[in-house]
């Protein structure tokens, strides 16, 4: 069974005529109901702007949702961690009222390597051999050291950019010459960060990505994208779930602003005037809206499913055509308590990083301590090969997998129902950046260009959502 992606779904139809030009009725027209959307219309709104956003499902959110349980309480399907220097979205936390709570930590993690289950105090790198443990350090310190030559805003623009993205991740590795069990905590970290291989990535989109996780003031790092603690990107929850951040944001938005159940086809440019420019977006009912702007606010390859008209230039078709989702799922199986911290079941952090089954990385996604009624939950992410191989599997197959995963790594006491969502983010791979890189923002007339991908930090994440909402509604108040 595929995972339902937690993004819109938009329709390619062809445009419809236009038979004149109206007066616009917006100054900006917004596709796509995520974080990225409505970080635009916030900052519109601020400014004094008049807007709508057009959101094809019957909610908002996009690739942030929480789902609501029988029994009571919620877990997230889609993104829900936040951690520090993601400054954007930590601030709209605290302006909707809403708390943190840190993920849980505490413990040991287990290790499940070569058919052995092994359980240990937290650590930069597993216990595998010396050898091995000092292969993994070099490449994260390797990794670290050519951060610090990425143009953040810019990347493609970087000193050794063409040199970068004319080769795989994975080639890059090549040279360590690792040992098995150095590849496999590499392969590991990079399949849980970019839900792809290491011969998917483009070495400069991986750098790229490492360099976006801080702020401007914090050079990214490789540690802080895998770490939990001493400001992780795992470090804290939202208590009521992130999607409260896009529901509350929507609220004060107002209903009459958002539209909802919208999804749109196309986006007809009406006048070649520069000032006077103007825009027709069109939603499947064949209904329109008019607007002097238009924000797309949402993964290039989605993005590519509207029709433009005039056709949009060449790096941008070319970009949106060749950047592709990473292979992701989220299998979370709920208990009544999270009953694997105890110490008669090894006090364990939930945590479990393994090189076979289906669930290779795992973490604890229980409710915050007195959450009623309590909610104890054991999430794993569902990712690259992994995922393909079961991406056409029934839910019955794929939750006997994970079952059996589970029951591996933290006893038989954590067989239980799964429930399977998905998530992923655009990867780019060779050549990619450096001969289309720029097309991400650029702006096309009045037409402009957000979603996380198109951040300059926190590229895949919440905060490089609002970022990049932020960034295009500033395009179209500047001007």
């Amino acid at each position: 069974m595929k995972p339902s992606l937690l993004l819109p779904q938009l329709l390619l139809l062809a445009p419809s005529s236009l038979a004149q030009t109206t007066t616009p009725t917006y100054d900006a027209v917004i596709v796509g109901g995520g974080l990225s959307g409505l970080g635009a219309a916030k900052a519109l709104s601020e400014a004094g702007k008049t807007f709508v956003v057009l959101e094809a499902r019957d909610r908002v959110g996009g690739r942030v949702l929480n789902h609501a349980l029988a029994a009571g309480g919620y877990t997230e399907v889609g993104a829900e961690f936040v951690g520090e220097t993601q400054d954007q979205v930590l601030a709209l936390a605290a302006e909707l009222g809403l708390g943190l709570y840190p993920e849980y930590n505490t413990g040991n993690n287990v290790l499940y390597h070569r058919g052995e289950r092994t359980t240990y105090a937290s650590t930069p790198v597993p216990p595998v051999d010396a050898l091995s443990t000092t292969q993994v350090l070099a490449v994260i310190g390797s990794i670290n050291a050519l951060v610090a030559g990425v143009d953040v805003e810019n990347p493609w623009n970087s000193t050794l950019a063409e040199h970068w993205d004319k080769q795989t991740f994975d080639q890059w590795l090549q040279p360590f010459l690792l040992t098995e069990s150095a590849r496999f905590l590499i392969e590991a970290a990079i399949e849980t960060v970019f839900s792809v291989e290491p011969d998917e990535l483009s070495l400069l989109y991986a750098l790229s990505y490492v360099a976006a996780a801080g702020n401007e003031t914090t050079q990214g790092s490789f540690n802080r994208l895998i770490s939990i603690d001493d400001g992780g990107a795992q470090q804290w929850r939202v208590d009521g779930g992130t999607q409260l951040l896009a529901i509350r944001l929507a609220e004060k938005l107002g209903s009459d602003n958002v539209r909802l159940s919208a999804p749109v086809r196309s986006i007809a440019k009406t006048t070649e005037e520069e000032e006077l420019e103007s825009y027709t977006v069109t939603l499947k009912d064949g209904t329109a809206v008019q607007g002097a702007h238009v924000i797309v606010a949402m993964s290039p390859p989605l993005a590519r499913q509207i029709t433009y008209e005039p056709a949009l230039p060449e790096a941008r078709d070319q970009l949106t055509a060749q950047m592709r989702m990473g292979a992701i799922g989220k299998a979370i199986a709920v208990y009544e308590t999270a009953w694997w911290r105890e110490a008669e079941h090894g006090s364990l952090t939930g945590q479990a990083v393994s090189d076979a089954g289906l669930a290779r990385s795992t973490f604890d996604q229980s409710l915050r301590e007195g959450h009623e009624p309590p909610v104890g939950a054991l999430m794993t992410f569902l990712e690259a090969d992994q995922m393909r191989e079961y991406d056409n599997k029934t839910e019955a197959e794929i939750t006997d997998q994970v079952g059996q995963d589970f029951a591996a790594y933290f006893g038989d006491d954590a067989v239980a129902d799964v429930k399977e969502w998905g998530g992923p983010t655009a990867v780019a791979g060779p050549g990619i950046y450096t001969n289309y890189g720029p097309a991400l923002r650029q702006r096309v007339g009045n037409l402009h260009f957000a979603g996380t991908e198109s951040s300059d930090y926190w590229i895949g994440y919440m905060d490089g959502a609002l970022r990049s909402g932020y960034r295009a509604a500033t395009e179209i108040i500047e001007r």
